[in-house]
């Protein structure tokens, strides 16, 4: 489901994918099918521990196929309306089953009750493929979803109000805290507005409790705070966005830039990220991402990605130290997705 889903439920609109408009309960979702064409990072925790002896072992991901799917479920009774949207993760090893969102929107007139699990807000990249602008996404939603501790994607759980005053759609949300500290709760406050036709801005920032090491010079191991200003501008075929984070702790700022050509069914786009470090001695991320794509049908769409990544990592000098970041959830070197994706 598009991530905008509290100002899009604020408008009136709660749907699926392919969801029938005015049915009183909807069945829809998508399937994802990927190949991994070629993969020079090393990003799997069983690369781990060959990385020392043996720099040069293949990485487990690299041409392999994946397939994933979601399927969701919304029901309106009146004023109510329920969603529950399911993940399935189909691999070599097993097979597995998640819930992504479960929630409840109750439309009071003048403004609209969340409750439950749901997509987070804050940030302008999709969590699901059909919402995604690339094949990956972008470094600004990974340090998210390393904040945010629910076990599938960049998901929040808790309480949210929005309404409308003017043309600006106002969120606050009381939620558990994202990094799952005990006893501890995440606030959320997020603006969203659209002042002229293709144009979409959003400020929002969400609290964090300052979870720290122990030892004689504790460091943060949250973020805390993180404050994100995004905005998406499309006309015609052609499209651009920008997405900067700033956070009190570990990072300096993050950002990611891209811009996009669609011209009947194909469509060309390029995204540039940094990620600044706040600690002395961390190396900036900067990647570089092509993407094209080509709508072979209403509801099938195929993707080639190929994204370049610099984090500074050094292979072979130590386990683990080549792998995805835990922060930036990137790894050093490039990687070529091939995706199909089919709605329903």
């Amino acid at each position: 489901m598009n991530k905008k889903l509290i100002a899009l439920a604020v408008a009136g609109v709660i749907s699926g994918y392919g969801a029938a408009a005015n049915a009183s309960t909807t069945v829809s979702g998508f399937v994802d099918v990927g190949y991994v064409l070629a993969d020079e990072t090393y990003d799997d925790s069983s690369d781990a521990a060959t990385l020392g002896a043996s720099p040069a072992a293949k990485n487990s991901k690299d041409g392999t196929f994946s397939s994933k799917g979601e399927v969701d479920v919304i029901s309106t009774m009146g004023a109510v309306t329920a969603r529950i949207d399911i993940d399935v993760d189909v691999s070599a090893t097993g097979d597995s089953a998640t819930l992504e969102q479960a929630h409840i929107a109750w439309d009071l007139g003048s403004v609209t009750l969340f409750g439950g699990s749901f997509n987070n807000p804050l940030g302008a990249d999709g969590q699901d493929k059909p919402d995604m602008e690339f094949n990956s996404h972008s470094v600004v939603y990974n340090i998210m979803d390393n904040q945010t501790t629910l076990n599938d994607g960049n998901n929040v759980s808790g309480v949210a109000v929005a309404g409308a005053i003017g043309p600006v759609t106002v969120t606050g949300a009381y939620l558990n805290d994202i990094g799952g500290a005990a006893e501890e709760n995440s606030m959320a406050l997020i603006l969203n507005a659209s002042p002229i036709e293709g144009l979409d801005l959003e400020l929002g920032m969400v609290t964090q409790d300052d979870q720290m090491t122990t030892g004689a010079t504790p460091v943060a191991t949250t973020a805390g705070d993180v404050m994100d200003f995004n905005v998406t501008y499309r006309i015609a075929g052609a499209a651009v966005g920008l997405d900067y984070m700033s956070t009190d702790n570990i990072l300096d700022s993050a950002y990611t830039f891209w811009a996009g050509y669609t011209m009947d069914k194909f469509s060309a786009k390029l995204r540039a990220e940094n990620v600044s470090f706040d600690a002395a001695g961390s190396t900036d991320h900067e990647v570089i991402t092509f993407y094209g794509s080509y709508k072979a049908a209403e509801n099938l769409k195929i993707g080639l990605e190929i994204r370049d990544a610099e984090t500074g990592a050094v292979k072979g000098t130590s386990p683990g130290l080549f792998r995805n970041n835990a922060i930036t959830g990137v790894g050093e070197g490039m990687t070529t997705t091939l995706k199909m994706t089919a709605t329903f």
